[in-house]
């Protein structure tokens, strides 16, 4: 049912692109629709999930039923007074089984493959978030790109105006021809900024088509930072509770232990209750005829192996141990990623309040600077100057701000919150 909402998320967005501004939200719905990643997580937790039911079904009745039928010629040599007849052997049986105690084979099979599923379940919530944290970065890197090459756009043609104010004012004598000169200069290097502008704006689009599976036109705003932990402190309590990677640790020690479970329950006898029914005929002379019912209980042990149960124990506690000591270690690395990932979100979120004052300001002067060229305060370099200098900011700016809203999705996605749930805000 999930599925299919989000395909109809994405369907729609994709009706709507070409009317209205794709938003972040509905880039996200639609990589969720379409992304191969995801899809094959899905499949993955699928496919555990069938096989803890059936490691579950184990530990319940199982039966059976087998038969055989067969056309030949059977000479008992007299025996008895019988000559040689053509016969139909034929044989059907009928049994059910049900395990009693197996060691905790039965067990540790289930506990297994549980944890298969938690596995699973956790790459699946992880490849969700990462794919979020995936699109937020190329949305954010579209915005930028399409804002850096505006930004390119606009400082050519200032720059290819003051290049001809100022080939018509050295014409005239009013400035020395090296002003001309630089203004060339400048405008051939607006030129060639802008031609990379455009192949990066071309790059990331590329990128977010790929996630999306949308031809990205006009893009929305950047919506406010996601809701995320106040604290570096409460960020890691949560990571501690929700990250998947760290659930993934966890259920790979569960595994090893179940799978223990199984090793050493291989020295241990297995006892199950049964019920046969069973018929025959031709078997063992013309004419034979043989019913049999039967209930009561079957045990097996293999009590010598050459060692084989006692050397496959011990493997398995090994894998136990290392389980352990990947869950230690996933925990410190996730511990380190936390906080680094809670460092960037804050510095991202100064950065951006930074380059967008830079902006301001550096439009502010901008226009300052033109006032003064128009009347000769200042020469024309100078102009030239607050020209790249204003596109620059520009171009900080909207970088700026697709960086923070990229460090938020990521430390979202290494804590493991979804994205609708109740936070304090930063």
């Amino acid at each position: 049912m999930k599925r299919l909402l989000l395909g109809l998320l994405a369907g729609t967005a994709l009706e709507a692109a070409s009317a209205a501004p794709l938003t972040l939200e509905a880039a996200m719905a639609a990589a969720e629709a379409q992304a191969p990643a995801l899809a094959a997580a899905a499949a993955d937790a699928d496919a555990a999930d069938h096989r803890a039911a059936a490691a579950r079904a184990a530990a319940g009745p199982s039966a059976t039923l087998t038969g055989s039928i067969g056309w030949g010629r059977l000479d008992p040599g007299g025996y008895f007074g019988l000559t040689a007849s053509d016969v139909t052997p034929r044989a059907a049986q009928v049994g059910i089984e049900q395990p009693l105690y197996a060691g905790g084979r039965i067990a540790g099979a289930r506990q297994a493959a549980r944890a298969g599923t938690d596995a699973a379940g956790a790459a699946l919530r992880q490849s969700r978030m990462m794919l979020r944290a995936d699109v937020a970065e190329a949305f954010g890197a579209v915005r930028a790109a399409d804002a850096g090459l505006d930004a390119a756009e606009q400082l050519t043609r200032a720059i290819a105006t003051a290049a001809r104010q100022a080939a018509l004012r050295f014409k005239s004598g009013e400035v020395p021809a090296t002003d001309a000169q630089q203004a060339q200069a400048r405008l051939a290097e607006a030129e060639a900024v802008a031609a990379q502008a455009a192949a990066r704006r071309d790059t990331a689009r590329a990128r977010l088509a790929r996630l999306t599976g949308l031809a990205p036109g006009e893009l929305a705003p950047l919506p406010d930072a996601p809701p995320l932990p106040a604290t570096v402190d409460a960020a890691l309590q949560e990571a501690e509770t929700r990250a998947p990677a760290l659930a993934q640790a966890a259920a790979a020690l569960a595994a090893a232990e179940g799978e223990a479970r199984m090793a050493r329950a291989q020295g241990l006898p297995q006892v199950a209750a049964y019920a046969e029914a069973s018929t025959v005929r031709d078997q063992f002379f013309p004419g034979y005829r043989g019913d049999l019912a039967s209930a009561g209980l079957r045990a097996r042990w293999a009590f010598f192996a050459s060692g084989r149960v006692r050397a496959e124990g011990e493997a398995a506690d090994a894998g136990v141990r290392a389980a352990r000591a990947r869950l230690d270690d996933a925990r410190g690395r996730l511990r380190e990623q936390v906080i680094g990932s809670f460092a960037g979100v804050r510095a991202a979120a100064l950065a951006a309040e930074a380059a967008r004052r830079q902006r301001e300001a550096s439009a502010a002067a901008l226009a300052s600077v033109r006032a003064e060229v128009r009347v000769g305060l200042k020469p024309t370099l100078a102009l030239l100057d607050a020209e790249r200098e204003a596109a620059q900011a520009a171009l900080r700016a909207s970088e700026a701000d697709a960086a923070r809203s990229t460090a938020a999705w990521r430390l979202l996605a290494l804590i493991g919150r979804d994205i609708g749930e109740s936070a304090t805000k930063m």
